[in-house]
């Protein structure tokens, strides 16, 4: 059959289309396992609660990741046996939608072939799908409002004119970005300083406009700013004491903090986005050249900032992965260069990069979960075995009936680190009704929802990690470093959680009278 009588083949766009498509489906899939394998991490297990205290923000965090959460959690019925994947679910969703935005922004910018490359690239790193496409973490809905608003910007130039319909929009987009990671207010910022500087430099200030975008903004994002106000701007406070409770700058912090980002980016992909960043490629059109602008006008200031912030205090990996995600499309532009990847090495680097990442991926999830690895590390360097898996903790548990059954009837269960019971929340999701709380010196959100116990609930259960931090028994005590007061404890017993038939962790438990504890002087922050 030739080809006139087989009718006209699918076009660019329709093949783009299929390409993109198939392309961030196979990430999902890959994501998806990754997500059934691995047991809940720190940060997961305490952001469990955001969805069971819905509010208008968090102590350390705006509203967004708390949506995710709530989500999650009204999945997870639908999913019994897995509520973990319950929680992930919104984020493996909402990344998959991020990289569709993103490449359609690339699109614009510099062509078809960037835009898959582009995917590419978002979908094998792996510190951006592990923060934003995997974990329950804040990072899922900001990539997912970063890559809205640059899909915006590839369509309405921030320096272009606007119809007032689009400053609105514009500004709402602003607005819900503000709800996800505090990362975003400098990113709003540097749009803000750009578009001061444009019509400074223009001799044209378009007051009206940015009364409309300020106004969407505000109208999106007034739920972070009045809960702050009516918390005593706390998360604000705890977010600057950790740059303003340190001195001293150490010259080694910003070139090992990039190392490390380098390495888990995946080095091949982390040296291409540096030479994005530092050498891209030449605009070939004004849409080019306005794209690659943007992205590094945003990306440069998150580097410096957290670079230079390395020097003074611990800098959390995840906290460039904004940075990292706004040069994804300068990435796909300098692969999609001509010749670029008919180079031999550039193709077997790029072979490397692909069936290694899944692999060492798989390999990373398997032993957080079996411990394959452990005869390979240090038991004092490998702290994997803390994340509790709700199965096996569950079944730990039940072995021994006295702690069970405590903890089944307990009216408020607790622990000496805001990390820890969500752990114990998910063990015994469907057994138990107990409210959860924490008792240390930095409760997180704990201090807000401990206003919900039930101020005559006399049945309580304290558990902790042993040998992790000081013992429960440390809370008997008083004193000026001892925040809270309580009455009798009752020792319950110990238990040891497998992983894979070896031990992994040891808890502690511990029967209290929640109506007995108080706090013996302020919040230690």
């Amino acid at each position: 059959m030739n080809q006139s009588a087989a009718g006209p083949g699918p076009g660019p766009g329709v093949v783009y289309r299929n390409q993109l498509l198939a392309l961030v489906g196979l990430g999902l899939v890959f994501r998806l396992v990754l997500a059934l394998i691995l047991p809940p991490g720190y940060d997961e297990s305490y952001y469990l609660f955001y969805g069971q205290n819905p509010g208008l923000s968090y102590f350390d965090h705006p509203l967004a990741v708390g949506l995710w959460a709530w989500l999650g959690l009204h999945v997870a019925p639908l999913l019994p046996a897995n509520p973990v994947l319950a929680l992930r679910l919104p984020g493996l969703i909402s990344y998959s939608v991020a990289l569709v935005l993103l490449a359609e922004a690339s699109r614009l910018w510099f062509g078809r072939r960037a835009a898959l490359l582009t995917a590419a690239v978002g979908t094998v790193s792996p510190l951006l799908f592990a923060c934003g496409g995997l974990l329950l973490l804040p990072d899922s809905p900001l990539l997912l409002l970063l890559s809205l608003l640059l899909w915006w910007l590839a369509r309405h130039p921030l320096n272009a004119p606007r119809s007032p319909q689009a400053s609105l929009i514009f500004g709402l987009i602003l607005g819900l970005l503000s709800l996800c990671k505090y990362h975003a207010l400098l990113l709003i910022l540097t749009l803000v300083v750009a578009r001061l500087a444009n019509s400074i430099q223009r001799r044209q200030l378009q007051l009206g406009d940015t009364a409309l975008v300020f106004g969407g903004w505000l109208a999106a994002s007034w739920p972070l700013w009045l809960w702050n106000l009516q918390n005593g701007w706390v998360s604000f406070a705890f977010h600057s004491g950790r740059t303003t409770g340190v001195s001293g700058f150490h010259w080694q912090g910003p070139p090992l903090f990039l190392l490390s980002q380098l390495a888990l980016l995946f080095p091949s992909i982390g040296v291409l986005l540096l030479v994005a960043l530092l050498r891209p490629r030449a605009p070939a059109s004004p849409e080019a050249a306005a794209g690659t602008n943007l992205l590094r006008l945003l990306a440069i200031p998150q580097l410096v900032l957290f670079l230079l912030l390395a020097g003074r205090m611990q800098v959390l990996s995840s906290w460039l992965v904004p940075a990292w995600w706004l040069l994804l499309p300068l990435a796909g532009a300098c692969l999609a260069a001509p010749g670029c990847l008919q180079r031999l090495w550039l193709r077997v680097v790029a072979v490397i990069t692909v069936v290694a990442v899944p692999l060492l991926s798989l390999a990373a999830a398997a032993h957080v979960r079996w411990g394959i690895a452990r005869s390979l590390l240090p038991a004092e360097v490998d702290t994997s075995g803390q994340l509790l898996a709700p199965g096996a903790l569950r079944q730990a548990l039940q072995q021994r009936p006295a702690i069970w059954q405590a903890l089944v009837q307990a009216e408020v269960i607790g622990s000496n680190r805001y990390e820890l019971p969500g752990f114990m929340a998910l063990a015994l999701r469907g057994y138990s009704q107990a409210a959860y709380t924490a008792y240390s010196g930095d409760n997180r959100g704990f201090d807000q929802w401990r206003q919900h116990l039930n101020p005559r609930a006399s049945r309580g259960v304290l558990f902790a990690v042993v040998g992790d931090y000081d013992p429960l028994q440390s809370l008997q005590q008083s004193g000026p470093a001892q925040p809270w007061r309580f009455g009798p404890l009752q020792p319950l017993g110990r238990v040891q959680v497998a992983r894979a038939g070896q031990p992994a962790a040891l808890l502690e438990f511990y029967a209290y009278d929640p109506s007995l504890v108080s706090r013996a002087s302020g919040p230690n922050r």
